[in-house]
């Protein structure tokens, strides 16, 4: 306490108040960046939604020729290897489409006793679908199909052609519970089956039953053997330009806008990257000026540390008051900036719920840790810089 008193007296307030102002800001930048990134996380790795995975679903451009049957939609094999070869793709898969007859019956209500129409049946590898579903699997020895259908296809129903025919508008929940009569018919033969809907696509704009199915369903009914005319790829990076030049240069379409929700999930993380750094530079900047206060304090008090020195103080006994004081200024800054973010996390998840779901039991503990990373860093710093002054001067 006695050394605290002496050397305390040239402390300015105003540099400390500077001090702990920029790392508060920083620190707060740093772990509220951290934190955001984390409740985003979820929506980043997504089956589903805006930010989910990114995969393309690619064809053919449709022209004249193509109208007039002298050129095909179909890839090649040729034309697939190729384009898995391609430096941005990470894995693809093509389509395959059903060389059968395909038509769906079902009762919906006392108004429709057998509502029926034409259907078309594709697959992809399950690795490339964004549902989860126990239902989702096709048994040979039972009379079951599984079914899986765009959400737009449902939106379409509900809000056009419902209305328009008197028909009732139904519930993801309710269409799962709707069984409909599936007859197949080709090659000379013909089959009914039992199918549902077990799930919807924001990815494939298809009708989907398994590859399974599929793979047996053309063998048995098939008229013959097609290429797809569609493939799926999960690009590396879907921002990639050579991507979106070599699709135009060989007349390939992507549909929906799945590029430019990866483009806008990548400006999203590089956004958070970028304001990360900024709270790490001003960190940093606060950690100079800091540094730049301790220097200017121990040279004001110059006369006072050699006095101690003679007097038989060592250099850790003079050197502990700063070093008390930068401790417990990094721990009261943390503890502000915990705060902070707290704060802060409530007020973004109230904003983005209505549009993207945040997990409020989310809280990363992994950000306070990097908080006290940080801080520690910072005092040792600090530590280690006012201890290398003081021996200076007592030399």
């Amino acid at each position: 306490m006695l050394l605290w008193k002496l050397l305390r007296k040239n402390i300015v307030a105003g540099q400390l108040a500077g001090y702990v102002a920029a790392t508060l800001l920083g620190l707060t930048i740093v772990l509220l960046s951290l934190q955001f990134y984390n409740d985003l996380q979820p929506v980043f790795s997504a089956k589903e939604g805006v930010f989910a995975r990114d995969y393309l679903v690619v064809s053919k451009k449709v022209s004249l020729l193509k109208t007039l049957k002298i050129s095909s939609t179909e890839f090649s094999k040729n034309e697939m290897a190729e384009v898995q070869s391609q430096p941005f793709v990470k894995r693809m898969a093509g389509f395959t489409a059903a060389t059968f007859r395909v038509y769906a019956s079902t009762a919906i209500s006392g108004k429709v006793a057998n509502f029926g129409t034409m259907l078309f049946f594709e697959s992809v590898p399950d690795t490339f679908l964004d549902i989860n579903s126990t239902d989702w699997k096709w048994n040979r020895n039972a009379n079951f199909i599984p079914i899986i259908i765009p959400r737009s296809y449902l939106t379409l129903y509900n809000f056009g052609f419902a209305p328009s025919q008197g028909l009732p508008q139904l519930s993801e929940k309710t269409i799962g519970l709707l069984n409909m009569n599936i007859e197949l018919s080709g090659n000379g033969k013909d089959a009914i089956f039992q199918s549902r809907i077990v799930g919807f696509t924001d990815r494939i704009n298809s009708i989907l039953v398994p590859q399974e199915f599929m793979d047996w369903a053309n063998a048995e009914f098939g008229t013959g053997s097609a290429q797809p005319s569609r493939v799926i790829i999960e690009p590396h990076n879907v921002t990639d330009p050579k991507l979106g030049e070599y699709f135009a240069a060989h007349q390939y379409e992507i549909a929906n806008d799945k590029a430019s929700a990866g483009q806008a999930s990548s400006f999203l993380r590089t956004l958070i990257l970028i304001v990360m750094g900024v709270g790490i530079i001003i960190t940093l900047l606060a950690l100079g000026l800091m540094l730049l206060s301790i220097n200017l304090l121990i040279q004001k008090n110059h006369t006072k540390i050699e006095n101690l020195s003679l007097m038989g103080f060592s250099t850790e006994k003079i050197a502990k008051p700063y070093q008390y004081l930068v401790v417990i200024l990094n721990v009261v800054i943390l503890l502000i900036a915990l705060v902070l973010v707290n704060y802060f996390r409530g007020q973004y998840t109230a904003s983005f719920n209505t549009s993207i779901h945040i997990d409020d039991g989310n809280l990363a503990w992994n950000y306070i840790l990097w908080g006290v990373y940080i801080v520690v860093a910072l005092s040792a710093i600090n530590i280690g810089w006012i201890y290398m002054k003081v021996k200076e001067i007592r030399k």
